[in-house]
């Protein structure tokens, strides 16, 4: 019996790419020339993990990170 299971992620720009990342399990990352294809790229990313815990008998992780903002944050640097 499959179960949905829902990951929040974070997508990041650097430069001229996109970084997707999930909070709750360090490691799996994403990246693509646009924020779709990062996401695209973490999701089989993701996949594959789950896919390797159930192979192993490992327990699958549940998501606890729930996204409460998104912003920036600016630091005096220097003297």
């Amino acid at each position: 019996m499959k179960v949905t299971r829902k990951y929040s992620i974070v997508v990041v720009k650097e430069k001229k790419e996109y970084w997707a990342y999930i909070p709750d399990i360090p490691g799996i990352y994403g990246r693509g020339k646009t924020a779709k294809k990062a996401k695209e790229d973490i999701r089989q990313a993701l996949s594959l993990y789950i896919e390797d815990c159930l192979a192993d008998g490992d327990k699958v992780p549940v998501s606890s990170a729930k996204v409460v903002g998104i912003g920036t944050l600016s630091v005096a640097v220097g003297q």
